[in-house]
């Protein structure tokens, strides 16, 4: 998958990763989006999606339900998906609603990639 360009953006890591960058809000109006890249993504069938959100300042449940059904797809073919931010204002939500416990977040894409990689093992 190429890179793209905008408030998604993707980019290959390695031969069986994906990188999703997202910008600005993931509410109603843009999740759209980031369903689309992460359908395309698990049509890929690549092993480990990771979905950078460092840079989104806002995410409703309606985004929180296409992480959750995204991971749950990949998990039955044997992938995983996870969310990196620094954001303590992404964080919460994943938090109060227990997502964080279905959704490995960490800080770093390293830091997923390591612990994905470790749960697979």
């Amino acid at each position: 998958m190429p890179t793209v360009e905008g408030p998604i953006k993707t980019m290959t890591l390695g031969d069986r990763d994906l990188l999703i960058s997202v910008s600005g809000e993931l509410d109603l109006h843009t999740v759209g989006d980031l369903e689309n890249a992460l359908d395309e993504a698990i049509a890929e069938e690549h092993e480990h999606i990771v979905v950078d959100l460092s840079d989104v300042s806002f995410v409703d449940s309606i985004a929180l339900s296409v992480l959750a059904k995204s991971s749950r797809r990949l998990r039955e073919i044997g992938g995983s998906l996870g969310v990196t931010t620094t954001n303590p204002e992404i964080v919460r939500p994943f938090e109060i609603t227990g997502l964080d416990r279905l959704i490995p977040l960490e800080r770093s894409v390293t830091e997923l990639l390591e612990r994905l990689d470790r749960a697979r093992r």
